[in-house]
């Protein structure tokens, strides 16, 4: 008997485990995009003067973040 309840208490323990790990949810990888200050205001320019703005992007998610196409507003 006691032969049996050694062998019984690691396959049970295993068994707790692996009924624990499936029931867990599984945490889903997504890119959460942050902009700081998504709009800015160039004010009025002369045609042809060159005006510059640095958007800072931060990607606050748990996968890769892909831009793939930007346009103005």
């Amino acid at each position: 008997m006691k032969r049996i309840s050694k062998m019984l208490l690691p396959c049970l323990c295993f068994i707790v485990w692996a009924v624990c790990i499936q029931a867990a949810p599984a945490q889903e990888l997504a890119p959460v995009i942050e902009i700081e200050n998504p709009t800015y205001e160039f004010q009025q320019v002369t045609e042809g003067d060159l005006v510059k703005h640095d958007f800072r992007v931060v990607n606050r998610g748990n996968a890769p973040l892909e831009i793939k196409k930007v346009k103005p507003g």
